[in-house]
C-alpha cells in the first residue's frame, strides 16, 4: 500500500504523465483493477483520452469514474440495492413540504418561507451541512456557545428544519450527498477495491466525506496517485495563508500526508514536473516553428504571406508568475497574448467571431478554440445570436433551465388560474402557451381575448356559462363561434379543477390529474411535433430541449407522488412544492458536432487541447466574480462556526482568493494564444470598469496595451457576416463619405455575387429610403367612402391633424382594443351623462334653476348620478373600490357643475331648451350638408351637449355649450388650421333650425363656448366670507368661448357685469368692452366664421375622396397631432426618415387671423 503525488503546475503534463504510466501499469499487470477517479463533469473526456493514448484504443482493465459511479460499481458488486437518492429537486419539494408544517416553530425563517430562492439557500445549506457531515445535534450543541443572538435564532431554526427533513425521509430516501458515506461503509467489503491502483486527477481539494474515502483507499488499495497542481518552486512547507495562489493546492498536500502517516502506508517519491518551457508550450512553440518555416518557403517562393508572430514564451512566463508577486517582468512584447476594449459585450463577441474567421484562415479548427467568461449567463443570449449569424459550431457548458419552457408554464399557468379564480392574466397565460388551442384556432383566439377584455369577464363562473352581450364596436362578433371554443377550453380544465377541488385530496391525486391535463390536451404529441420543427430548422439546442421537456416532466409528477403522495396540502402550498421542483430541472446538450468551439464558465468548463482561448467579460464584478453572500450564515458567522469544530463551506473572502486559482487555470490553458477582452458599458449602457487581472498581467507584460475593436474590426472581413456589417455601415454613411473606395469594392463584390444580389438590393433600398406622398387614389377611396362621406365633424379635425390618422381610423376602421376599465372618456361620459339627466329632469318637474336651492340641487345631482352610475358599463363602477371612489368624486364634482351653471343662468336671461341636441344631414341642414362636386357630398352629424334661447319680440339669441371633461379652451388659431369646427358647425345647424321655427324673427349667435367640468381648488386670502369664495369658484368656472360683441347680446348673457364677467370671457370699461381681455366677435364675423369653415369642410372632404393619407402631421408648440396617437406602431413617423416631418402650425394673432376670414368671404369663396 502505498500513495504518490505527481506536481506540477497548469500546463505541466501531469495528466498526460499520469493516464501514460497508469496505461502502461495496466498492460504489464492485466489482473489488477485500475480506477481513474474524476470529476463527474470530466468522465466523458478522459475516457477519450485514455482510449487516444492507449494503444488498443481501450480502457480494457481501466475504469473512469467519479466518486459517485465508484459507489454504484461497489453497490453493484456487493449486491447492496441501490438506495433510493433525493436529488437537489426532491429536497426542494420535500423542503417546501416540511417548513410549511414547522412555521410556528421558526421564529426567524416563517416570514421568509414564500420569498423568491429562500427554499433554494436552504437546500444549499441542507447540502452543504450534509457534505461536510454536520448533524442537527451538533448545531443544537453550539447554540449555548454562541453569544450572537441572530446566530443562535438561526441555528436553532435550522435545527428545526434539518431534524424534520431527516424525521421526514428517514428509512426511505438518502440524500446526493450521503451515498458517499454509504460507500464509506461498504468499502471494507469491496474486492473490486482491495489490491486496486487508485487515480485521482482534475481536483483542487476534497470534502470531508471524500478524504473518508481516501483514508479507506490507501487502507484496503495496492496504491493510490494523486494529482496536484501546485508550482514546485513552492516550498511544502512554511508558513502560508489563504491569500497564497496555491494555498488549497498546499492544504491538500498536507492532508494526504497526514493520512499516509496515520495509516502507515508507504509515501513514494512525488513525481515534480518543473521543466520550462511546460509540456503544453513546447507544442505551441513547436507549431509556430513550422508555422515560420511554411512562412518562409512561401516567401522564398514570392507567394502572398501570412504574418507569424516570433515564437515566445509568454504564456510560459504568465504560468510561471501569475499571481505570485515577484516583481519579475516580461521582457519582450507579449506576442501570445491580445488585449482588447470594446464599447459593449456585442462588439466584444462581434470582435471574437472576426478571430475565429482569421484563425481558421491561419489552419486552426474550431475545435482548437474556446471561449470562456465569468458570467456565462449575461453573455450565452449574445454569443448564441452572433455564432449563429455566423455559422460557428459551438457547444455551450451550461445547464439551461426549463421554467420559461411553454409545457411548464402551462402547468404553472393552470395551477394559478384555480387559485386566482380565472383571472384574466391567468387564463391568457395559460391560453398563450400554445399549447391549448389548435394553430388554426388562434385567430379565433385574438376574438375571444379581445371579448374577455372588453366584456371584463373574470372567474370561474362566467367562463363556465354561456356568454351573452356585445361591446361597443364588437357586434360583428360571432358569438357562437367564441362559445364553441370557450367550451373546448373549458372541457379539460373542468376536470382538472374538481380535482382541485375534493375535500380529501392528496398530492397523488393532485399530480395525477395534472398529468391527466397534459395527456387530453395531447401535450405530449405537440411537443414532437415542436421538436422536429425545430430539428429541421437547424435549432438543434431547442429541439434537444422540446424532446426532454415532456419527460422530464412527467417524471417529476411521478416523483413527487413517490416523495409525499398521501401528503394533504393546500392548493398554494402544492404549486409553491411543484415550482421548488421546475426550478432544479435542468437541460443539458450534447455537443452537436466533434469540430466545434465551446463556450463556457471559468469553474465548471473542462478545457483540453486548446490551442487559442478566448476569455471575454474581464471586467471588474464578472472576474473575479463578486459573489454575494447568499448563504444563511454570514462570513463572521461561519468563522465562529469554524473556530468551534463546525467545518463549513469557504467564506466569501476565502470564496474570492480561490477565484485567482481558477483564473491561474483558466488563463494557462491556451497552449498557443490567449485573447482578453472587456467592455466599457454593460448591454444596458451601464458603465465597466476593468478587472482587476488586467493590472496584474500588464505588471507582468510591461508592452502589453489594449487595442480598440473597432481597430481590430479594420482590414479585410473574414466572413459575410462581417462583410455585410460593413457593407450597411458603408451605406449608412454613403451620404456623408462617397470616396470610401474600400465600401464601393465591398459594394461591387455583392452585387456581382448573385447568390447576394437580392439581398444586397434589398438593403440599398432600405438606406436610401425616403417617405413620399401617395395617396390611395380616387377608386380606392370611392371603395372605402362611397361618393358621400359621412361622419362627425370630428372626423374632419383628425383630417386636419393627420390626413394618416384618418384614414386608418375611417378607412381601414383600425380601432384599439376595447378595456373593461374606466378611461379618461368614460368619466366624462359619466359628467355629461350626469349633467344633461339633471337638466332634462329640472324640464320635465318645470323646475326654475333661478331659484333653485342648494338642498334640492344636491338631491337632483345625488339620484341622478346614482342612476346613470348604475347603468353605466356593465356595472363597472361597483368593479373596484378605485371604481367606486370615482363614482363619488362623479357626484361631488357633478354638484359643483351644476351649482356653477346654475349660477351663470341666474346672471343671464338665458333659458336652456335642448340638451344633447341632435343635428344631421337628414335634417336637411346646409350645415351638416354640403355639396362637393356633382357626384359627391358631405353629410355631417353631431350633437350638441346644451342649447340656451334668449327671446325678445324681434329676436331670438342662440348661446351653444359644450361640455369637455378635460382642459379644452377655444382657439382661434386651431380652429383657422381646421382643428376645432365643431362649435361653429354646431352654431350655423342650430341657427338654421331657428330659422326654421321663427321665420318671422331674427336669430342672433349669442356664443359659442366650452363649459370645462371641475372642482377647482382656490386660495383664501385673509378673512373671504363664504360668498365671495363663491364668486372665486365661480370665475375659475368661467365659460371660454367666442361671444357675440353687440352689448345687447352681452347684457342678456351676463347683466350682472360690471367690469369683467363671472360667466363669460368678457371685460368691460366705461361701458365698452375691452378687448384684449375678451373672446368676442361682431355678427359679421360670425358669418364669415361660418363661411370660412364651409369652405375649410368641402377642401378636406374632396382631399379625402381624392384619397389623400399623407403622414402629415401637424406642430403647433409643443404640442404635435401624435401626442395622444393610438396609431404610433403603423405609421412609420420617425423625423430621423428622410421625407418625414411635421407640418408646423405658426402661432397666430386674432387680428392676423380675422382678416384672412374676412377676406375669403369678401372674396366671396
Amino acid at each position: 500500500m502505498s500513495i504518490q503525488l505527481l506536481l506540477g503546475g497548469s500546463g505541466s503534463g501531469k495528466t498526460h504523465r499520469l493516464y501514460t504510466d497508469l496505461i502502461k501499469d495496466s498492460m504489464e499487470n492485466p489482473d489488477t483493477k485500475y480506477f481513474a477517479i474524476v470529476p463527474e463533469q470530466f468522465t466523458m473526456q478522459t475516457q477519450k483520452e485514455i482510449v487516444t493514448l492507449h494503444p488498443n484504443h481501450g480502457v480494457m482493465n481501466i475504469d473512469i469514474v467519479s466518486f459517485q459511479r465508484l459507489a454504484y460499481r461497489v453497490f453493484e458488486e456487493l449486491a447492496i440495492v441501490n438506495p433510493d437518492v433525493l436529488d437537489d429537486m426532491g429536497k426542494s419539494m420535500i423542503l417546501r413540504k416540511v417548513t410549511g408544517g414547522k412555521q410556528k416553530e421558526l421564529p426567524l425563517y416563517q416570514s421568509h418561507l414564500n420569498q423568491n430562492g429562500f427554499i433554494g439557500q436552504l437546500k444549499s445549506m441542507l447540502s452543504e451541512l450534509y457534505q461536510y457531515g454536520i448533524t442537527p445535534d451538533m448545531l443544537e450543541a453550539k447554540i449555548p456557545e454562541t453569544t450572537s443572538p441572530m446566530l443562535r435564532q438561526k441555528l436553532e431554526d435550522i435545527s428545526v428544519i434539518y431534524k424534520a427533513f431527516q424525521e421526514y425521509i428517514r428509512d426511505r430516501y438518502i440524500t446526493t450527498e450521503e451515498i458517499l458515506d454509504v460507500l464509506c461503509r461498504h468499502l471494507p467489503e469491496s474486492k473490486l477495491i482491495r489490491d486496486s491502483v487508485i487515480t485521482l486527477d482534475g481536483y483542487t481539494g476534497f470534502t470531508p466525506v471524500q478524504y473518508r474515502l481516501l483514508d479507506l483507499f490507501l487502507r484496503y488499495s495496492r496504491r493510490v496517485v494523486v494529482t496536484v497542481t501546485v508550482d514546485p518552486a513552492v516550498p511544502e512547507r512554511g508558513k502560508r495563508g489563504v491569500q497564497d495562489l496555491f494555498y488549497m493546492s498546499c492544504e491538500m498536500i498536507d492532508k494526504l500526508n497526514a493520512l499516509a502517516h496515520q495509516n502507515h502506508v508507504k509515501r513514494e517519491p512525488d513525481i515534480v514536473l518543473d521543466e520550462h518551457p511546460a509540456v503544453r508550450y513546447r507544442r505551441g512553440a513547436k507549431r509556430r516553428a513550422e508555422q515560420e518555416a511554411r512562412v518562409e518557403r512561401k516567401a522564398q517562393a514570392g507567394q502572398e504571406t501570412l504574418t507569424v508572430s516570433p515564437a515566445s514564451s509568454a504564456l510560459d512566463f504568465l504560468e510561471q508568475n501569475l499571481y505570485r508577486y515577484s516583481g519579475r517582468e516580461y521582457s519582450g512584447k507579449a506576442e501570445e497574448i491580445r488585449l482588447v476594449q470594446a464599447v459593449n459585450p456585442a462588439e466584444e463577441i462581434s470582435c471574437v467571431v472576426r478571430e475565429i474567421g482569421k484563425m481558421l484562415r491561419e489552419g486552426y479548427r474550431y475545435r482548437d478554440m474556446a471561449v470562456i467568461t465569468g458570467d456565462i449567463g449575461s453573455f450565452a443570449g449574445e454569443l448564441i445570436h452572433q455564432f449563429d449569424a455566423s455559422e460557428i459550431p459551438y457547444f455551450l457548458d451550461d445547464k439551461k433551465s426549463i421554467l420559461k419552457n411553454p409545457m411548464v408554464e402551462l402547468v404553472r399557468a393552470a395551477l394559478e388560474t384555480i387559485q386566482k379564480d380565472f383571472s384574466y392574466e391567468t387564463m391568457f397565460r395559460y391560453l398563450r402557451t400554445g399549447l391549448v388551442v389548435k394553430p388554426e384556432d388562434e385567430r379565433k383566439l385574438d376574438r375571444l381575448e379581445n371579448y374577455v377584455i372588453a366584456m371584463g369577464i373574470r372567474g370561474h363562473k362566467r367562463w363556465n356559462t354561456p356568454w351573452e352581450g356585445w361591446y361597443r364596436g364588437g357586434r360583428d362578433l360571432n358569438l357562437e363561434e367564441l362559445n364553441q371554443l370557450r367550451e373546448e377550453i373549458m372541457a379539460p380544465l373542468t376536470a382538472f379543477i374538481e380535482a382541485f377541488r375534493e375535500e380529501d385530496r392528496t398530492v397523488r391525486t393532485m399530480s395525477e390529474a395534472v398529468v391527466r391535463l397534459l395527456e387530453a390536451l395531447s401535450v405530449e404529441e405537440k411537443m414532437l411535433a415542436r421538436e422536429s420543427a425545430f430539428q429541421e430548422q437547424g435549432e438543434f439546442g431547442l429541439s434537444k430541449e422540446y424532446g426532454q421537456v415532456y419527460g422530464l416532466v412527467v417524471d417529476l409528477m411521478d416523483r413527487l407522488a413517490r416523495l409525499l403522495g398521501e401528503e394533504k396540502v393546500s392548493r398554494r402550498e402544492y404549486a409553491e412544492i411543484l415550482d421548488a421542483g421546475f426550478s432544479e430541472i435542468k437541460v443539458g446538450l450534447i455537443p452537436a458536432a466533434v469540430d466545434r468551439i465551446v463556450v463556457g464558465d471559468i469553474t465548471r468548463t473542462r478545457l483540453d487541447h486548446i490551442k487559442i482561448l478566448f476569455f471575454i467579460g474581464v471586467n471588474d464584478g464578472i472576474v473575479p466574480q463578486k459573489k454575494e453572500n447568499s448563504s444563511l450564515f454570514t462570513d463572521k458567522e461561519r468563522e465562529f462556526l469554524g473556530s468551534h469544530h463546525i467545518e463549513l463551506a469557504p467564506t466569501v473572502r476565502v470564496e474570492s482568493f480561490r477565484q485567482r486559482f481558477y483564473l491561474y487555470l483558466a488563463l494557462t490553458k491556451p497552449e498557443e494564444r490567449l485573447y482578453l477582452s472587456y467592455s466599457a458599458m454593460d448591454a444596458s449602457g451601464k458603465s465597466l470598469r476593468p478587472s482587476i487581472l488586467l493590472g496584474e498581467l500588464k505588471k507582468l507584460f510591461p508592452q502589453l496595451t489594449a487595442v480598440a475593436a473597432s481597430d481590430e474590426a479594420a482590414g479585410i472581413p473574414f466572413s459575410i457576416r462581417e462583410a455585410r456589417g460593413r457593407l450597411t455601415r458603408g451605406l449608412r454613411n454613403y451620404g456623408i463619405s462617397r470616396e470610401d473606395s474600400e465600401f464601393l469594392e465591398l459594394f461591387r463584390h455583392f452585387m456581382m455575387n448573385e447568390e447576394q444580389r437580392e439581398s444586397v438590393e434589398k438593403l440599398v433600398d432600405a438606406a436610401f429610403y425616403a417617405y413620399e406622398e401617395r395617396g390611395i387614389g380616387k377608386m380606392a377611396a370611392k371603395a372605402l367612402y362611397g361618393t358621400v362621406l359621412g361622419g362627425s365633424v370630428t372626423r374632419l379635425e383628425q383630417y386636419a391633424s393627420c390626413a394618416y390618422a384618418h384614414f386608418l381610423n375611417y378607412g381601414l376602421e383600425l380601432a384599439e382594443r376595447q378595456q373593461y376599465e374606466l378611461a379618461a372618456m368614460d368619466i366624462g361620459n359619466l359628467f355629461h351623462d350626469s349633467i344633461d339627466l339633471c337638466f332634462k329632469r329640472m324640464k320635465e318637474q318645470g323646475g326654475d334653476w333661478k331659484t333653485i336651492g342648494e338642498e334640492e340641487r344636491k338631491a337632483l345631482v345625488h339620484g341622478v348620478v346614482t342612476e346613470v352610475t348604475e347603468e353605466y358599463g356593465n356595472t363597472i363602477l361597483k368593479s373596484s373600490a378605485r371604481n367606486a371612489w370615482l363614482a363619488r368624486k362623479v357626484e361631488k364634482i357633478t354638484d359643483r357643475t351644476i351649482w356653477a351653471l346654475a349660477e351663470q343662468l341666474k346672471k343671464g336671461d338665458f333659458t336652456p331648451v335642448g340638451f344633447e341636441v341632435s343635428f344631421s344631414a337628414a335634417d336637411n341642414l346646409k350645415a351638416m350638408k354640403i355639396r362637393l362636386s356633382e357626384a359627391e357630398a358631405l353629410h355631417l352629424k353631431g350633437r350638441i351637449d346644451r342649447m340656451d334661447l334668449c327671446e325678445d319680440e324681434e329676436h331670438i339669441y342662440v348661446k351653444i355649450i359644450d361640455y369637455k371633461s378635460g382642459g379644452t379652451s377655444f382657439d382661434l388659431t386651431a380652429l383657422y388650421y381646421g382643428l376645432q369646427l365643431q362649435l361653429v358647425v354646431y352654431m350655423d345647424a342650430a341657427l338654421e333650425m331657428e330659422e326654421r321655427r321663427n321665420p318671422d324673427k331674427t336669430v342672433i349667435p349669442a356664443g359659442i363656448f366650452y363649459y370645462n367640468i371641475n372642482d377647482p381648488v382656490i386660495e383664501r386670502e385673509g378673512d373671504m366670507s363664504p360668498e365671495a369664495i363663491d364668486r372665486r369658484i365661480l370665475k375659475e368656472l368661467r365659460m371660454n368661448g367666442l361671444v357675440n360683441s353687440e352689448l345687447e347680446v352681452i347684457s342678456h348673457l351676463d347683466h350682472e357685469i360690471e367690469t369683467e364677467s363671472d360667466v363669460i370671457p368678457v371685460a368691460m370699461k366705461n361701458g365698452l368692452i375691452q378687448e384684449a381681455k375678451s373672446s368676442v366677435a361682431g355678427g359679421k364675423r360670425f358669418s364669415a366664421l361660418k363661411r370660412y369653415v364651409n369652405e375649410k369642410l368641402k377642401t378636406e372632404g374632396r382631399e379625402i375622396l381624392d384619397g389623400v393619407v399623407a403622414v402629415n402631421p401637424y406642430k403647433q408648440g409643443n404640442k404635435t397631432a401624435c401626442d395622444y396617437c393610438p396609431y404610433h406602431a403603423v405609421c412609420g413617423f420617425d423625423l430621423k426618415t428622410s421625407g418625414f416631418g411635421f407640418r408646423k402650425f405658426k402661432p397666430l394673432k386674432s387680428e392676423e387671423i380675422w382678416p384672412v376670414i374676412e377676406g375669403e368671404q369678401q372674396d366671396g369663396n
